[in-house]
């Protein structure tokens, strides 16, 4: 099985893998903007945007939008994150011309009617609310924005005071800057018919015409230190403990990958084992990277209790600590290696993984990187390398800490 890349007239690419042992298909229109592309009032426009595409055509209402999908035992949704809006359909490959048709109709003749602006805002500030009484998301948001200097820690949904001020113009604006074909990736994975498909979508988004004017932004950004306390009302202690990460293309990706799997990546990881197993002093905890074209950032969360939190800071900075002066075992990056590579086959198996994969590489690279490669990445990681690594970012200059709760 190969991929195809094609270019439709209007210069959108075009990334296709047709495979003949399923019968399903999945297909994605991804824009490059996201967060980071909204400039002073306009924050959380991106993610205001994603909703009101679905809010209908001059062709199909709303009801009509979905329901036209779930007859055909489809599925339809987007995410918005901080460099990339996403729209995508997982259909059976008979049905698959249905979805294509109503992703061509969203793109290309959305109505944004005023009315429908008004009521998307009204879910939009209540989607907001929701997330603010969940103490977990709150830190996870509140601890970006922190930790981050730059636009990157900006929140995708914008606040309740920003979404008021994005007024109709400013959406067509932004519409017309940002969904223009330069910007668009178009990934399709499944049992497909590769030459209808390219023409289905070259008679719709292929006629998508650029009317942007030139839009600038200053993607700098830079890893905070020191510490930021937020007192709520709340059950446990939620906290973030954070240090440098990798960009999205740095050689040091796939180590710094291992070294948060080995910290917190699983059950098995160094600080499930000591803070919950050990000490019972968790629930949850566990570690994640968050990744960008311009840097990234490496965070260590756990929920606990108001007596136990200082102590969980303790465990988790000396692990930092002797990580950093000792490295890991072989058998720990052994195990980080077999569940990266299990993750790379099991994202294989579906023709949803497939389109994410495609899609992700071309964003990233500007080319489909093959798996073979990813693999040698993986297998090619030495304990040199995780030493390396841990000694540049485990630095005081960049540890930072956000907590949550009854302080």
């Amino acid at each position: 099985m190969s991929i195809i890349t094609k270019k439709l007239n209007n210069g959108i690419t075009l990334l296709m893998e047709d495979i003949k042992s399923i019968n399903t298909a999945s297909l994605g229109f991804f824009v490059r903007t996201g967060v980071k592309n909204e400039l002073p009032g306009e924050e959380g426009i991106s993610h205001f945007i994603e909703h009101l595409l679905f809010k209908g055509t001059t062709n199909r209402t709303a009801k009509e939008i979905s329901e036209e999908i779930d007859n055909q035992g489809g599925m339809i949704n987007a995410y918005t994150s901080v460099e990339k809006t996403a729209y995508y359909i997982q259909m059976t490959s008979n049905t698959l011309s249905k979805g294509i048709d109503i992703l061509n109709d969203m793109f290309l003749n959305s109505t944004f009617t005023e009315e429908n602006i008004e009521k998307e805002r009204n879910v939009i500030i209540e989607e907001i609310r929701m997330y603010e009484d969940i103490p977990e998301e709150v830190v996870h948001e509140e601890n970006l924005n922190f930790a981050i200097n730059g636009v990157q820690s900006q929140k995708i949904a914008g606040s309740i005071e920003s979404l008021k001020g994005i007024d109709r113009d400013k959406i067509l604006k932004y519409f017309n800057d940002m969904y223009k074909p330069e910007n668009i990736i178009i990934a399709v994975a499944g049992n497909i018919d590769e030459e209808k498909i390219y023409n289905q979508l070259n008679e719709g988004i292929g006629q998508l015409k650029d009317k942007s004017s030139f839009r600038s932004y200053n993607g700098n950004m830079f890893i905070n230190s020191g510490e930021k306390i937020i007192n709520q009302e709340t059950n446990q202690v939620h906290l973030c403990v954070n240090t440098l990460g990798t960009s999205n293309t740095d050689e040091d990706r796939v180590p710094m990958s291992v070294i948060s799997n080995v910290l917190g990546g699983n059950m098995s990881s160094r600080l499930f084992q000591k803070i919950r197993e050990e000490k019972g002093l968790a629930y949850s905890v566990y570690s994640y990277t968050s990744t960008f074209d311009e840097g990234g950032l490496f965070t260590v969360y756990a929920g606990t209790t108001h007596d136990d939190y200082k102590e969980v800071i303790s465990i988790i900075e000396n692990e930092l600590k002797e990580l950093k002066e000792k490295g890991i075992t072989e058998n720990e990056l052994l195990r980080a290696k077999n569940q990266f590579l299990s993750m790379v086959t099991f994202g294989l198996e579906s023709s949803k993984g497939k389109m994410t994969r495609m899609a992700g590489s071309y964003l990233v690279y500007g080319y489909v990187r093959d798996i073979e490669t990813v693999i040698k990445e993986i297998e090619d990681v030495t304990l040199e390398d995780i030493k390396r690594v841990a000694e540049k970012i485990f630095n005081e200059s960049y540890l930072s800490k956000t907590i949550l709760g009854n302080i």
